[in-house]
């Protein structure tokens, strides 16, 4: 403070100093891009076998209070049915994108099916909505969080609305690690795809211990997280 106080007001100390060292950087151009030596690590979960990895993320959906379902494709829209028991089918909305034929039948049945189309409508919907029914791009065994990619019939706000969040997971879509997720994501980018809109990383349902340290869940979002996880291997 004492030094502030010698200094004159609307004086700038250095300034042509730092405006020529700026310049020089400046005409020197853009920096030739630096190798990163330090690599993520990548070998947590390698000797684990396929259905260890999927062990491994049951196990941490638990601690994060998801309740996780195994099924099988011949089987899922029976599993999906019992979840969605009593439960109007106004009150259910759904965003899915699948080549599963028998999973969009009941789907066009059963739910009221998120497009781009409705705009607004879907925010109005979902809010509105009981169960919410998305399907998943990624799944991480580390932390049991899913990855929702926003794009085409995908919409966001099936998965943060409605009371409950029901997650479809083909167990070949779960990986180890952040790393990996993302090492998938930059594929899509180099692939020059086109790009979803928002990629959500959703760990369980909406968790918040803001106030003295208490965890109280469904603050910001689901109430209740479901895993469906099915063998498609």
């Amino acid at each position: 403070m004492k030094a502030r106080k010698n200094m004159k007001k609307g004086n700038v100390q250095n300034r042509e100093h730092f405006l020529s060292r700026f310049a020089d950087r400046v005409q020197e151009g853009v920096p030739a891009k630096r190798e990163n030596k330090v690599k993520p690590i990548s070998s947590i979960y390698n000797l684990l076998e396929k259905e260890s990895i999927e062990d491994v993320f049951i196990g941490n959906a638990r601690t994060i209070h998801a309740e996780t379902i195994r099924t099988n494709t011949e089987n899922l829209t029976e599993v999906l049915e019992s979840i969605c028991e009593n439960v109007a089918k106004d009150q259910i909305l759904s965003s899915i994108q699948t080549d599963n034929e028998k999973l969009e039948n009941w789907t066009s049945k059963r739910t009221v099916q998120w497009t781009p189309q409705d705009g607004n409508q879907n925010v109005i919907t979902a809010a509105q909505s009981r169960i919410g029914i998305t399907y998943c791009d990624i799944a991480l065994a580390e932390s049991g969080t899913v990855v929702l990619m926003n794009e085409q019939n995908k919409g966001r706000s099936v998965s943060l609305l409605p009371e409950v969040h029901v997650v479809i997971i083909p167990k070949s879509r779960i990986v180890p690690r952040l790393k990996e997720a993302m090492e998938i994501i930059n594929g899509r980018v180099n692939r020059a795809d086109s790009f979803p809109t928002c990629v959500n990383f959703i760990t369980g349902p909406s968790n918040s211990a803001d106030i003295e340290f208490v965890l109280v869940v469904g603050v910001h979002g689901p109430l209740e997280t479901i895993y469906v996880l099915v063998e498609d291997e």
